[in-house]
């Protein structure tokens, strides 16, 4: 998988460790940064607010104990 471009940007990405990622080029580098901030903007997307978590705590005590 390594040997077709594609492949190629899929090690970057999944690259983790610290070692190896501090020997990348500068392209592979752009290219890690770039997935890592992608995945970190999807993560705050997603979350939810703390006022939802205490609905939903909220809730299941009310369902265990009401």
């Amino acid at each position: 998988m390594e040997d077709t471009p594609l492949g190629q940007i899929v090690l970057i990405r999944k690259e983790d460790d610290p070692k190896r990622i501090k020997s990348f080029s500068v392209y592979e580098k752009r290219i890690h940064n770039e997935w890592r901030s992608f995945l970190a903007n999807r993560k705050v997307k997603q979350g939810a607010k703390p006022e939802d978590f205490a609905k939903v705590f909220e809730a299941t005590f009310a369902k265990m104990f009401g």
